[in-house]
Formats: C-alpha cells, sequence, structure tokens
C-alpha cells in the first residue's frame, strides 16, 4: 500500500521531494572521490577532483546533506503516519509493508550485485573492505548498522537505509504509545544531539535521531504557524533574510576543511558542522513547509514542480545505486595505472557523465524496477493481513 492510499486527502509535497531529491545528488557528487582513491586516503588530494575550486565544500561536507534525509523523513513520518498509528487506523503490519515494498527490493538487488562485483575485483574490495559473512548477514536485514562501531560494507551507503529502519521502529512505538508530542520529540532530539556531538565522528548510526525528531518538530511548528497567518508571514519574512545569508557563509565556510565536528574559537563555534546541521538545514526545512502552497511565481506553481518532481522520484534509487555503478565502472577499468585514473576522472566531462549516468539508472530503476515490485509485495502482503489490523 501506497502512502497515497494509505493517506488519499493528502497531498504530494513536492518541494520536500526535489529537496531530497537534491540531497541524494550531493552525497553521489561527494562519493565521486571514490574513482580517484588509489590505495588509501594517503594518496588522494582534493586538488585533483574536477572544478575543485568550485565545489569543493560539496567535496569536504557532502556526506552531511544524509541528516537532511533523515530530516526530510521525520518531517514527512509525522505528517503521513504518527496521528494514523496513534489513533489505531494504522497498524504494525500495515506499516511494515508499506516500508518494506518501498525499501526492500532495491535494496536487496543492490546489496547482491555489489557482491557479485567485489568477488570479481581483483586484489582488495574496492572502497568497503569490511565485506565478511557476519556483515552480508546484518546486511541483509537493513540492521548492519545497529551494532557498535559498525563499518561500512558492501554498498557501503547503504548505512543511512539501516538506520532509517531503526528510526522507523521507534517512531512507530513512540506513536502507538501516544508520545508522538512535541515535548517527547525536543527531549529527544536534544539527546540525540548531545550524543552525536559526544560521539566519535566516525560512528554514523548517532547522526539519524537528531535530525529524524527535529524534522518531526518542524513538522509540528509548521502545523502551528499555519494557523496563524500574521506569524507565518513574519517568519518567513525573517526567514527570507536568514537563509541566503546562512547558506552563502556556510558554502563559503566550506572551502576550509577541518576533521572534527567543532572547533575552537568564534569562527570555529558558530560556522561548523552542527551549525550548518541542526540549524541551517532545520530552517530550511521550516521555510519550506511555511511557503507550501504560497508561492508567488509561476516557476514555482504546483505544476511546474509536477514537471520536476522525478528529481524526487530518483532520490532513493540513485543513491543506493551509485556504488554499485563506481564498483562497475572500475572492474571495467581496474587496469588503469594511477596517473591514468587521475586524468580520467579529474575531468569535468568525467563527471558530469557519470551524474547523468546515476540519475538515468535511478529513473529506469524507479519506474521500472521499484514501482512494479513495489504494488506485487504491496498486494501479496496485504493479503495476509487480517481484517482487524488492515488499514481502515
Amino acid at each position: 500500500m501506497s502512502d497515497a492510499a494509505l493517506h488519499p486527502h493528502k497531498a504530494r509535497f513536492y518541494e520536500l521531494d526535489i529537496l531530497r531529491g537534491v540531497a541524494a545528488l550531493v552525497v553521489v557528487f561527494f562519493h565521486y572521490k571514490h574513482f580517484l582513491l588509489i590505495s588509501d586516503a594517503a594518496g588522494f588530494d582534493y586538488v585533483h577532483m574536477p572544478l575543485s575550486a568550485i565545489f569543493m565544500p560539496l567535496y569536504l561536507y557532502g556526506q552531511f546533506f544524509v541528516e537532511l534525509f533523515f530530516a526530510i523523513s521525520g518531517y514527512v513520518f509525522f505528517w503521513l503516519y504518527a496521528e494514523a498509528i496513534a489513533s489505531r487506523h494504522t497498524g504494525a503490519w500495515a506499516f511494515f509493508v508499506a516500508r518494506f515494498s518501498r525499501l526492500y527490493p532495491l535494496y536487496i538487488v543492490t546489496l547482491l550485485v555489489v557482491v557479485a562485483l567485489q568477488a570479481l575485483y581483483p586484489g582488495d574490495d574496492f572502497i568497503y573492505r569490511q565485506d565478511t559473512p557476519v556483515n552480508f548477514v546484518l546486511n541483509l536485514f537493513m540492521v548492519q548498522q545497529w551494532v557498535p562501531y559498525a563499518a561500512q560494507s558492501f554498498n557501503g551507503p547503504a548505512w543511512s537505509i539501516s538506520v532509517e529502519v531503526f528510526l522507523y521502529t521507534l517512531f512507530f512505538g513512540l506513536c502507538v504509545f501516544g508520545w508522538n508530542r512535541p515535548w517527547v520529540l525536543a527531549v529527544l532530539c536534544v539527546a540525540g544531539m548531545i550524543l552525536r556531538l559526544m560521539s566519535d565522528p566516525t560512528v554514523d548510526f548517532v547522526r539519524g535521531v537528531p535530525s529524524f525528531f527535529q524534522g518531526g518538530l518542524i513538522y509540528y511548528a509548521v502545523q502551528l504557524l499555519r494557523r496563524h497567518e500574521i506569524w507565518r508571514r513574519r517568519v518567513m519574512a525573517g526567514l527570507c533574510v536568514i537563509l541566503p545569508v546562512a547558506w552563502i557563509v556556510s558554502y563559503t565556510r566550506g572551502f576550509r576543511p577541518v576533521n572534527v565536528l567543532m572547533e575552537p574559537g568564534f569562527m570555529g563555534t558558530w560556522l561548523s558542522v552542527p551549525v550548518f546541521l541542526y540549524v541551517v538545514l532545520p530552517l530550511s526545512l521550516l521555510a519550506l513547509g511555511l511557503m507550501q502552497g504560497h508561492w508567488r511565481v509561476n516557476w514555482l506553481s504546483r505544476e511546474s514542480l509536477h514537471r520536476i518532481s522525478w528529481i524526487g522520484d530518483i532520490s532513493y534509487s540513485v543513491y543506493l545505486i551509485h556504488f554499485p555503478l563506481q564498483l562497475t565502472i572500475m572492474l571495467g577499468l581496474s587496469g588503469l595505472s594511477p596517473a591514468v585514473r587521475l586524468a580520467l576522472f579529474g575531468s569535468p566531462l568525467s563527471l558530469l557523465a557519470f551524474m547523468a549516468l546515476a540519475s538515468g539508472l535511478g529513473w529506469l530503476s524507479f519506474h521500472y524496477l521499484e514501482m512494479p515490485a513495489r504494488r506485487y509485495l504491496t498486494k501479496r502482503l496485504r493479503a495476509l493481513l487480517a481484517p482487524s489490523s488492515a488499514v481502515r
């Protein structure tokens, strides 16, 4: 059962869909460096990346747009599911079917493709080298990041999907017990931020909780402000001033690499990664929520946004496909010397071709694998639903 089928009265939020697609493409852009990693990070220099003088912030910090995925998921889940679960209109099986049928088909296909390709790859596995039998089993059940200090393995970017599955489980439990309240989300968000800032920066599991529940808080804030038009307008007026400056400063700040989440001093504290994650991104999400349906320019009308909504459609597929695609390319070009690899993948044309190919494969996957598989699994799994637990 699709989200639309579960919630036919709720229109698609094109702005969030497109933002999620852009975030996915930024992460793919960030991982382009895989082509230039020779044997280890010691042989890598960002100056060789295509158009590094322009895109250095994305090459350095593009990974943090994964937090934007989590925040968007939090917003959407509290929008679409929270009340339905809390009121028992959506049960555990219905929720599981909706998520499983959407996520697992492409997930398992890309996992198995990576297993096969890594077996053919000469020497050590490409990029992710913790491809052990135990990690395969964990990946199979989408719990690879649930163990302490888990290493990324197989289709490495799928670590965030594992964290999302944990967040879905936690979210469902909160809603079942009626704890989907803003104050609960605020507590979880603050606790998650503290844990994130106190943890080893290499621990990915802790990245999800603060952003997911922050997304939920933003949803509730949007609903409150939209009930008071004068306050919605005032907040939007302030955001229209703050956000352009915040994004320009963040991007400018991104030209300087750092190795920790928090740096000392004014420039480090106020222009740090945590400020971007927990101030700039949430305020941007708030602005989109407040502006939904209020755009006054034709190119942001629902009709115009619908025409580019394919960017959101491919967000999941391009995210999961891009590493298997890289592995396929490098398997075919495994005989290249480091110098030839540098010349080839240091070209802006190669970057453009890779991004276009990943996007095209993502579009094909969405239409010819993910959606057909989703419909098939939904039909089969819904047949197992007891009438008492079905979605009403």
